[in-house]
């Protein structure tokens, strides 16, 4: 027999199933011959033990979540794997996500035995294929940032096994999740368990019923937990959602108008400047300052808004938005990335906007009173002439002494054709990243002096992705308002 909250579970006879969510119910073996209103009270009596389970795991649940935000920093995702059941929670899960905390799809991912034709159909056989569950994986290029969570409620799914041996071949940190004691096979890899052991079903081996139900509870306060340690909240609103649906429109103008006490009207018109990001609206706001800068003291603090109202509420941002205070060199594969794609980011935002500029706004200047091509220029000046140098000597000398870098006092030219520009940008900044390329981690933690401050590289590299994306956004600004501004009026006007 195996224990269980509110009884025992029978095992006994030939050949029955030792899982215990196989295992037969002793308080329902009558409910072929219950009426409805019984069926209710059984079911709902069985329910009852759910919650309890699913807090018994609280403790494995923190760590976890602590795990997952932590590969979040270093530019990992979260994984799920399953099979029936369990599969479609994953999935519905890593779904919900982008909606709610304004993620990258691809941040929190869910993986199926069977694909997509698997979450409207059943596959069972699918699940039984332990390679197609590492090959799953392989697709994906899971590595050593990644957390995968296999979700298998009785314990023994052959593909999600498969898929974990992958994930722990690549290196990825990995979890698991299980309504029954795992089987020596999972505890031999050494995931991260959480078990919430409910007990048997009402109906014998039917996990889609309260094995389901914890699973959606333990996934629901993973995501959630890692997304709030993440900084995708301020107190407990959403505010890392993006504004790009009538329904998300009206949602983000009410958080707007909440936390700044402001009419309906001024919320709207400022959620529309800062690109439909409600988050950055609050910064700017809050911070009493442009998208550009509010966006800069945001990535100082790794998104969590309250720190930025805290650090930089009194005085403003200042300029030079200073440098994020974790040393983060773990994240250093990512803010390379980050700064190859300065490009193509250049290119997009304007390829954006000349596709919306439905009221000549190309012919303007931004804001600040610069073409695209002065950006693109002021930011090839910089790469030139201050932060290939500088990246070389982090490298190169023991703490390197510089100065700040002044530009120009006028506009930059920018007479050269776009294009041409962002490709001669996109070869300086390939030159720069040279410096790094076959270094080890601890080249990220060499500092320089930079007047009262000492800048790992890794800080000052992140400072550089800042001054980056204020600039990406000066040219993203001219068609942001021109994108939203439909969905918003017409929201403002109501049914």
């Amino acid at each position: 027999m195996y224990s269980t909250h509110e009884g025992e579970a029978t095992t006994e006879g030939a050949g029955w199933d030792p899982r215990l969510t196989e295992a037969r119910n002793p308080r329902t073996e009558a409910i072929d011959r219950a009426d409805a209103g019984t069926i209710v009270a059984l079911m709902q009596a069985e329910d009852r033990a759910v919650p309890g389970a699913v807090r018994s795991q609280a403790d494995a649940l923190a760590r976890i979540i602590e795990r997952v935000a932590e590969r979040f920093r270093r530019g990992g995702r979260l994984i799920y794997v399953g099979a029936g059941t369990s599969g479609r929670l994953g999935v519905l899960d890593a779904a919900e996500c982008p909606p709610t905390f304004g993620t990258d799809p691809e941040l929190v991912r869910g993986v199926i035995a069977g694909g997509e034709d698997a979450l409207a159909r059943s596959s069972e056989g699918a699940e039984d294929d332990a390679e197609a569950g590492a090959r799953s994986l392989s697709e994906l290029d899971v590595g050593g940032a990644d957390f995968v969570l296999g979700i298998a409620t009785s314990g023994t799914t052959p593909y999600v096994h498969g898929a974990l041996v992958e994930a722990r071949r690549r290196g990825a940190e990995i979890g698991f999740l299980s309504c029954t004691p795992p089987p020596d096979g999972v505890l031999a890899l050494e995931p991260l368990l959480i078990t919430p052991l409910v007990g048997p079903e009402v109906i014998a081996g039917s996990t889609r019923l309260k094995a389901g139900t914890a699973t959606k509870l333990v996934l629901n306060t993973l995501t959630t937990g890692a997304m709030i340690r993440s900084g995708r909240v301020y107190g407990n609103l959403m505010v890392d959602l993006r504004a790009r649906s009538a329904k998300l429109v009206d949602r983000g103008i009410r958080i707007v108008s909440y936390v700044c006490a402001l009419e309906r009207e001024p919320a709207r018109r400022l959620l529309v400047g800062a690109g439909g990001s409600v988050k950055t609206a609050l910064a700017m706001h809050l911070l009493d300052t442009d998208r550009g800068m509010a966006e800069r003291c945001l990535d100082t603090v790794d998104g969590f808004l309250r720190t930025a109202v805290e650090r930089y509420g009194n005085g403003g941002c200042p300029y030079y938005a200073a440098y994020p205070t974790a040393p983060g060199w773990p994240d250093a594969e990512e803010l390379s990335r980050r700064l190859a794609r300065v490009p193509a980011e250049l290119e997009g935002a304007l390829a954006a906007a000349e596709a919306s500029d439905r009221e000549g706004r190309l012919e303007r200047a931004s804001p600040d009173g610069w073409t695209p091509a002065q950006h693109v220029a002021h930011l090839l000046q910089f790469e030139s002439e201050s932060i290939r140098q500088r990246v070389r000597r982090f490298v190169e000398e023991d703490e390197p002494e510089f100065t700040h870098w002044e530009p120009d006092p006028e506009p930059p030219g920018g007479d050269e054709p776009f294009p041409e520009l962002v490709e001669r940008l996109g070869s300086a900044r390939a030159g720069t990243l040279a410096h790094l390329r076959d270094r080890g981690t601890e080249v990220w933690g060499r500092r320089a002096i930079l007047g009262d401050e000492r800048p790992t590289l890794y800080q000052f590299l992140r400072g550089i992705g800042q001054h980056d994306g204020a600039h990406v956004t000066r040219i993203a600004e001219r068609v942001h308002p021109a994108l939203l501004r439909p969905i918003a009026d017409a929201v403002e006007e109501g049914p």
